[in-house]
């Protein structure tokens, strides 16, 4: 606390005093008495204050005792090393350009991966049903393979028994998953399209490869019969159909294949869906699903729509590029495949694939498809090392050349450019200048995918809708409605004897 100090100054004056003497020679004036001055008093110091005791330091605390880290669990437990290669098998049914980079790949994967996998891969001949049929038959024998193509309602029917994984720890796993910002990479559809609405929570396949449902147009045709662009209404669409055909010349408006994913993805153009939202029942009979049947009934009755039986094999890449078909419905993973036959036409024209017409282009839907890899169960190193493989699968740089190679669209958003530039400068499209275009658009109809059926059993059921087309639209027997609400039926006879129990979940 600060103190003020109070200093009193005393002055002392001395008295002078003055004489008077008679009038003759003054006397000599004494000098004055000296003034008697007396000094101020010194204040005597303040004393001084003792110094403050210096106080003890204190005590130095112990160090924490260092925590010993938390022993790693579940996924993030299992360790992989070059010392103890770990083998699995990949089975697929890709074929030319797709097939040739997978196998480069994994001949670098397994001279480059840090944890000793080495990948064996094995082609199975035929169609997606081939592919399905021999992995239920493995299944069977206990000898399925370590990872595989699969279409989400097939992985479906093997997660009824316990035989693909959940891969959700493995992405969420600190020392082998995702970041969040690499799960973002990824289209948001693609990874939706994987969730089951049987086993939520579950991820019981990985997005490699995506395509969608598009219409192929033979451009220079469409100009002769005065129209400047391909149609964006299923009006519009069926008029220009009936207005290309001449049967008699064997030239139709619309090459048809009996593949349900084709009239799914009419029933979508219409506004409908094929599995209602809740997943519990199909609804392929709504007033959506009678409008695409009847439409394609009229198509086939005034002779603007021919089948293309399985027996020929690319038939409608073939009627297309000889100009015999105005319009094809497809997959857009055929874009290298027509872009050949055309290059090889004996004469070649502008052509090009664009959405497919809807009912109400405001509110466009787009059927986009594509079989995921799963993992089927095995030893914890073997299941992850098939993640890891996967995951490795799908790094920006490689699936960006996956889809140039495929023709499918890259699943992430950072491999995209890429993707489109390797189509800009791909010697397979010198003669198709409309290739970069095209393949641009895809990317649009991500925002308007929908998806068929991701539930077990929808395999049966596509037959099901497969006869129905067959006998209503393209022999023109039975009525329109009667025929989807049977068939509706023994629809949801299947879902219901396919649906996991309880435990399952």
């Amino acid at each position: 606390m600060n103190s003020y100090k109070l200093f009193a100054l005393l002055s002392v004056t001395g008295m002078v005093l003055a004489g008077c003497a008679a009038p003759a020679t003054p006397a000599p004036t004494q000098p004055p008495a000296p003034q008697a001055v007396q000094p101020t008093p010194t204040s005597a110091p303040a004393p001084t204050k003792a110094p403050e005791p210096t106080k003890a330091p204190e005590p130095t605390k112990a160090p924490e005792p260092t925590k010993a880290p938390e022993p790693a669990s579940g996924v993030d437990a299992i360790v992989l090393s070059k010392d103890k290669p770990t083998e699995i098998l990949f089975w697929h049914r890709y074929s030319g350009g797709a097939q040739k980079f997978v196998e480069q790949f994994v001949e670098k994967f397994n001279a480059e991966n840090p944890y000793g996998i080495k990948v064996t891969v094995e082609k199975i001949d035929g169609s997606y049903a081939d592919l399905y049929s021999k992995i239920n038959a493995a299944l069977q024998g206990g000898t399925p393979p370590n990872i595989a193509q699969a279409y989400q309602n097939q992985a479906s029917f093997y997660r009824l028994d316990g035989n693909v994984i959940d891969l959700s720890p493995y992405i969420t796993s600190k020392n082998y998953g995702l970041s969040q910002q690499e799960i973002a990479d990824y289209y948001p559809f693609f990874l939706e399209s994987d969730k089951n609405p049987q086993f939520p929570g579950e991820v019981l396949g990985w997005p490699t490869s995506r395509s969608a449902a598009v219409l192929y147009v033979n451009l220079d045709w469409l100009n002769e019969l005065g129209a400047q662009e391909p149609p964006k209404t299923l009006a519009e669409f069926e008029e220009l159909a009936c207005k290309a055909s001449d049967p008699t010349n064997e030239r139709y408006g619309l090459a048809w294949q009996n593949d349900i994913s084709n009239f799914a993805a009419l029933i979508f153009a219409n506004g409908g869906r094929v599995l209602s939202e809740d997943a519990k029942s199909y609804v392929f009979n709504s007033e959506a699903g009678v409008e695409a049947l009847a439409l394609l009934k009229r198509l086939f009755e005034k002779k603007c729509a021919v089948e293309i039986p399985s027996s020929e094999r690319f038939g409608e890449q073939t009627r297309f590029a000889g100009q015999k078909v105005l319009f094809v419905m497809a997959s857009s993973t055929g874009l290298p495949f027509y872009a050949d036959a055309v290059a090889k036409a004996d004469k070649p024209f502008r052509w090009t694939y664009v959405m497919f017409p809807q009912k109400d282009p405001a509110k466009p839907v787009v059927d986009i498809y594509g079989a995921s890899w799963s993992v089927f169960k095995s030893t914890p190193e073997q299941q992850l090392a098939s993640w890891l493989f996967l995951k490795a699968f799908t790094e920006p740089e490689n699936i960006a050349g996956w889809a140039n190679a495929s023709g499918y669209m890259a699943v992430r958003k950072s491999a995209a450019p890429k993707a489109i530039e390797l189509v800009k400068n791909d010697e397979r499209y010198k003669n198709f200048p409309d290739a970069v275009e095209a393949y641009v658009r895809l990317y649009d109809m991500v925002n308007f995918g929908a998806v068929e059926a991701p539930v077990a059993g929808y395999d049966p059921v596509r037959k099901l809708m497969s006869e129905v087309v067959s006998k209503v639209a393209v022999k023109g027997e039975g009525d329109i409605k009667a025929e989807l609400d049977k068939a509706v039926e023994e629809a949801n006879n299947v879902l219901k004897e396919n649906a996991p129990a309880p435990s399952s979940y």
